[in-house]
């Protein structure tokens, strides 16, 4: 059997499916009003002339692929298919393409058949079956773009993370602590100062009562008790002066960064008469 026999079979089978289904939903349309005699004539008369016209557009169509003209092929089962939209146009649309190399067209064509209403099932499955063949072969055939090679990518030399040194560490910690030993200080040297404040302004206070006192034993007691409270307050403002100061210093050093080739040390001093400080710089 020649591959236009085979064509003129399946077009035959797939014209009288799509007929019956065709006249099965004519059936089935209930009209709103029943039509006269002569409408229903001439409406048949519409239908008999419209299909017989798109035969006669099928038939040329079949003529031009015979004759290798498939571009003349399409165009008119295309018209016939504007005439009286049945799919059997379609898969013969996508038969041409498929004939002329056109894998996508006939894909498409095909793909458009099968989702039509009314197909029976051997033809829904042969549009399948040369839906899958020419999938499969667009798949292999189809050249795909070159893959772009990425460039190299040049990795950026990261610099070493800076190495804690031991000494700076400790340095940290120490001068931590001498903020603490500092504000400590500060802290007690103020109140020593205040209460050296405090003391000498009761010491005045009994030495101006014994200016006061009439009797020269009060008198003695109060400069006595006058002597003894200033001397306190000499010591509470000497010591607190010298532990205010020291407090001070530290807290300074506690806040600065020593240059490493340096050291320093502040040593506080007591005495008597009052407090003080050393401070020792070494280079």
């Amino acid at each position: 059997m020649t591959p236009v026999t085979s064509l003129l079979s399946a077009l035959s089978s797939v014209t009288l499916s799509i007929s019956l289904a065709l006249g099965s939903t004519v059936a089935l349309a209930a009209p709103a009003a029943s039509p006269t005699p002569e409408a229903e004539a001439d409406a048949d008369a519409e239908e008999v002339e419209r299909k017989t016209e798109a035969e006669q557009l099928s038939d040329q169509a079949i003529e031009k692929f015979q004759a290798k003209d498939f571009d003349g092929a399409v165009a008119l089962f295309e018209q016939a298919y504007e005439v009286d939209p049945q799919p059997n146009f379609l898969f013969n649309i996508g038969r041409v393409h498929e004939e002329a190399g056109n894998l996508e067209k006939a894909v498409e064509f095909y793909a458009r058949f099968v989702k039509q209403p009314g197909v029976d099932l051997n033809s829904r499955e042969t549009a399948l079956d040369r839906l899958k063949v020419l999938r499969a072969i667009l798949q292999e055939t189809t050249e795909k773009p070159p893959e772009e090679e990425p460039d190299p990518e040049v990795k950026p030399v990261e610099p070493p993370p800076p190495q804690t040194d031991a000494a700076d560490d400790d340095a940290k910690r120490k001068r931590k602590t001498l903020r603490a030993a500092g504000f400590a200080l500060t802290g007690v040297g103020a109140a020593a100062m205040i209460g050296g404040a405090v003391v000498g302004g009761l010491a005045q206070g009994d030495f101006n009562k014994a200016g006061e006192a009439e009797v020269p034993s009060d008198s003695q007691s109060l400069l006595d008790s006058s002597k003894t409270k200033a001397l306190t307050a000499d010591i509470l403002l000497g010591v607190g002066g010298a532990v205010l100061l020291t407090g001070v210093v530290l807290v300074a050093i506690g806040f600065s960064k020593p240059k490493q080739s340096s050291r320093v040390a502040l040593t506080p001093t007591f005495g008597p008469g009052g407090g003080g400080g050393v401070l020792r710089l070494r280079f």
